[in-house]
């Protein structure tokens, strides 16, 4: 799955241009997983320091 890789900046511009509702809920979940693979790491992060 791509989306742990994908950027949540380029995925939230994108959701706001979007005018699909498909489309837009697709980003909102990609933006979601992104968002939790951000917040894991960043606690994975503070544990180790």
């Amino acid at each position: 799955m791509q989306t742990e890789l994908e950027d949540w900046r380029a995925l939230s511009e994108a959701a706001s241009r979007e005018q699909d509702p498909d489309k837009l809920m697709d980003l909102i979940e990609r933006l979601n997983s992104a968002l939790l693979h951000r917040e894991v790491e960043m606690s994975r992060r503070l544990a180790v320091n």
